[in-house]
């Protein structure tokens, strides 16, 4: 696997080899990007930028590593891919794998089982260095509460490195060869190609950033900029000394050392600003991108022109044993941070987080000696790159045999809590039933008789009738309509529609039973994080949301909706969304009460006055981040230190409100408060159930102990109107 080709030299004379001197300014920048990521991690408030750290890291990587490549073409007239490769494993995949590993199998003991598939699957696509793009396709908030993260989840930088080590030398190697046969200037071109990714990358990140912020985080085409970067920056350190022809050691004109001083503290200024003033808010990577990684470039730049650091405090020894250190402490923190709070039961105080920084620079510091440092120079040393190859490999896949062991028991736990499920569902105590006049139920608020929490209780599951309808409603190519025949030949079936965000997709369990009782003929339309609005979605759960196609989406959805149901006019119209955290703005700048009061006015309400009953689903309260699954088991089952006052977790349901301010006679309310809340709490735990399945959603188990009083209510509001 080696590509041979002439040397960039004259034959009359082979270049000398640059004299491989340690920089202490990488090693600098190194340790302020883990400090930097590990800081924001457990303190996100105290450096909201911390994040930037690894586009810092980014950036090193594609100067270091261009350089390499750049140095051996140089010498050997060549890239030997194999070896290349093979060292790349000998680097960076022991202490990966055994971190990776060792977060595995502490899950499977100290997360509950509903979380194992997630974990599985993450370390699997971890250990193939493909984390970046599953959590991509998730669209993750990265910088959002740690209580759904995995152990390997930040894996996805490592992810992306790996790939544009894979890329890279082969970009380097065939643009090297075209020029030689074009008889150019092998640098230029070089220059050239790197030039073209910068510029085309750069330009995909600042424009996926804007349509789909999540997901731009993570890929690898809105990073490569990063990488040609550092690349273009060896390129231009090669052509400054001459390329190659002089050591770097020849001192600097002093007009050179002043300009070149002034570039370093400038990017020392640019880190700053994007470590302190950056935040969640900010369009990244994008076109923000540009302020740290222009400010790594220049400090880099800066020392390899002036030969060492303008910065006095770079050499100070505990910056660079945190530098020598930084691969491995990047690993550890994370792990220690997602698991501690299960681990401990409670959520982590100052003293808890120093702790675990701590702890991670002492086992960083063990890895990096005991693991990292024999793997790159004593592990298949004297053997072939292919034989290190095979064997990385190889550890590779025992890793992911673990994930997907882990995966077939997430399976066996799943069936038996359900298993388990429909033996608590016999007692006159089990969910909503608690709740019942007359019922004697103890502790009906207290712990949790069952782990209702896995896969089988998400609210996104496929309803059993449904079916793509004939006449699709179609939205950026995709059609959000269904048809669900319950009638089983009635010649007089009641015509219901079905519509909302994920909100409504949680009631789908109790409304589907429902709707096979009453045998309807269900049209169901649901579009996740879509109000019934007619105006622009600016912002979800107070993060925004202002990329184009997402917002039009939002408003295509519902006025095909808004206009089938005026044209069909069915008997019943059932809506439920989650608008009391779906920011919407007409234009007028009123408060959101206001504005969805007029927009229920406008669509909702002209519905009911077109001859169809409308149901509003009042939406349930919110956890605040209290009432989840985690808070409960990180509290080991002490369901009430989870429950939320009644007034902060009952917010405005902005679309309820209006229809009942609005006294339209066929709108009306339905209203479950009372079966999450008492006068004064909202719970986190009802008769032995989890109430919620994540921070927004309810349980599938607890939604259908709620089937009684929701059929009864509903039937009621209906047969009333």
């Amino acid at each position: 696997m080696t590509q041979d080709a002439p040397t960039l030299a004259p034959a009359a004379e082979k270049p000398k080899r640059p004299q491989g001197k340690f920089r202490t300014d990488i090693q600098a920048l190194r340790a302020l990007a883990v400090a930097a990521v590990v800081v924001n991690h457990l303190w996100p408030a105290a450096l909201p930028g911390g994040y930037v750290g690894v586009d810092i890291f980014f950036v090193i990587s594609g100067f270091l590593i261009t350089r390499h490549l750049v140095d051996e073409l140089r010498g050997t007239g060549r890239v030997r891919f194999a070896a290349f490769y093979a060292r790349r494993m000998r680097r960076l995949l022991p202490a990966a794998l055994l971190v990776s590993v060792v977060g595995l199998v502490a899950s499977w003991f100290i997360l509950p089982y509903s979380r194992w598939l997630d974990v599985a699957w993450e370390t699997l696509a971890a250990s193939f260095y493909g984390e970046n793009w599953m959590l991509a396709a998730k669209s993750i908030d990265y910088s959002a509460d740690h209580e759904l993260a995995t152990p390997v989840q930040h894996y996805w930088s490592l992810s992306v490195e790996e790939q544009f080590y894979l890329v890279w030398p082969l970009l380097l190697a065939g643009a090297f060869l075209l020029a030689l046969r074009l008889r150019k200037q092998p640098l230029r071109l070089l220059s050239l190609v790197m030039g073209v990714v910068f510029a085309a990358s750069l330009a995909y990140s600042v424009y996926f950033t804007a349509t789909s912020k999540n997901e731009a985080y993570f890929v690898t085409t809105t990073r490569a900029w990063e990488f040609a970067l550092g690349g273009l920056l060896a390129i231009l350190t090669f052509a400054l000394s001459g390329r190659g022809a002089r050591a770097h050691d020849a001192e600097p004109p002093v007009a050179a050392r002043r300009w070149m001083g002034a570039l370093g503290l400038a990017g020392v200024a640019a880190l700053v600003y994007s470590l302190a003033t950056f935040s969640t808010e900010t369009e990244f990577p994008g076109y923000m991108a540009l302020i740290p990684v222009l400010g790594t470039g220049a400090i880099v730049l800066s020392g390899s022109v002036l030969g060492q650091s303008a910065l006095p405090w770079v050499g100070f020894r505990p910056v660079q044993f945190l530098g020598d250190i930084s691969y491995s402490l990047y690993l550890w923190h994370w792990p220690l941070i997602i698991l501690a709070m299960p681990l401990l039961g409670r959520e982590l105080g100052n003293w808890e987080k120093l702790a675990i920084a701590v702890l991670a620079i002492l086992l960083a510091f063990l890895t990096k000696r005991y693991v990292e440092d024999p793997g790159r120079s004593r592990l298949f040393r004297n053997r072939k790159a292919r034989v290190t190859i095979l064997a990385g490999f190889g550890t590779m896949a025992v890793a992911g045999a673990l994930s997907v062991a882990m995966v077939f028991s997430a399976g066996q736990a799943e069936k038996m809590e359900q298993e388990q499920l429909a033996q608590l569902a016999k007692s006159p105590c089990y969910g909503a039933a608690s709740l019942l006049k007359g019922a004697a139920c103890p502790d009906k608020y207290g712990p949790p008789d069952a782990q209702n929490i896995g896969k089988a209780e998400s609210p996104y599951f496929a309803v059993p009738g449904c079916r793509g309808a004939a006449d699709p409603l179609v939205v950026q190519g995709v059609s959000y309509l269904q048809e669900c025949d319950f009638s089983r030949g009635k010649t007089d079936a009641q015509d219901v529609w079905f519509i909302g965000d994920s909100h409504a997709e949680q009631w789908k369990s109790v409304f589907f039973d429902l709707a096979r009782k009453q045998q309807w003929k269900v049209r169901m339309s649901l579009a996740g994080g879509c109000s019934l609005a007619d105006a622009r979605r600016v912002a979800f759960m107070d993060a925004p949301r202002l990329d184009a196609g997402s917002q039009q989406r939002c408003l295509d959805w519902s006025r095909q909706v808004s206009d089938r149901i005026m044209k069909q006019r069915p008997d019943l119209v059932v809506a439920s969304t989650f608008s009391a955290k779906e920011t919407i703005d007409d234009g007028t700048g009123r408060d959101q009460l206001s504005q969805y009061h007029s927009s229920v006015e406008r669509r909702v309400a002209k519905w009911a006055q077109n001859g169809s009953r409308v149901v509003i689903l009042r939406d349930p309260p919110l956890t605040l981040g209290k009432s989840t699954p985690t808070c409960v088991l990180n509290n080991k089952g002490n369901a009430l230190a989870c429950a939320t006052e009644r007034a902060k977790a009952l917010v405005a349901d902005p679309t309820a409100q209006a229809a009942e301010k609005l006294q339209v006679r066929n709108l009306k309310v339905l209203d479950m408060t009372d079966q999450f809340c008492d006068d004064s709490r909202c719970y986190a735990v009802t008769g032995g159930l989890f109430v919620y399945f994540d921070n927004n959603h309810l349980t599938r188990s607890y939604v259908e102990s709620l089937a009684p009083v929701f059929e009864r209510r509903l039937l009621g509001l209906v047969q009333g109107a």
